[in-house]
């Protein structure tokens, strides 16, 4: 019998922490844990049960998935027992987003401050004009074919 999601959020929802014992050989090989994660930490309902549900994740999977995905399964399923309700809930699969790339003068302004935030490079950026720019270059003495890496 093949493991179904379905089961397994079930599973979780209901803090069943046996659920990955009681599986058979086959569909032990059969779980994974990112895409469960990815399933898990998304539902629907109130704001104070979606923030449940992404807190517990982030704070009993996701930081220690890597090093027991491989070798310790039946351990990283006792930590998404402890992420379920109680009760069970409709979970939906969180795709990851996909990041946005930088346009090359986002890119310099980036490098030349390390700590800001890209929404914020991108904002500056916005504002920039050609002077803006051409000024920028001056400052930092970039030659012509610098300055073409970067326009």
């Amino acid at each position: 019998m093949a493991l179904d999601i379905k089961r397994e959020l079930s599973a979780v929802d209901l803090r069943d922490k046996n659920f990955y014992s009681n599986l058979t050989e086959e569909e032990q090989k059969e779980f994974n844990p990112y895409i469960l994660m990815r399933f898990v930490s998304n539902v629907d309902g109130n704001a104070d049960l979606q923030e449940w549900f992404v807190l517990m994740t982030n704070e009993l999977i996701n930081k220690n998935h890597w090093q027991f995905s491989k070798n310790h399964k039946g351990l990283l399923w006792k930590l998404y027992s402890g992420v379920g309700a109680g009760f069970k809930v409709y979970h939906s699969y969180l795709a990851a987003g996909k990041a946005e790339k930088a346009n090359k003068i986002e890119k310099l302004i980036a490098e030349l401050n390390p700590t800001m935030k890209m929404s914020d490079v991108k904002l500056l950026t916005s504002l920039m004009d050609k002077n803006d720019i051409e000024d920028l270059f001056n400052k930092l003495g970039y030659d012509k074919k610098q300055r073409k890496a970067y326009e």
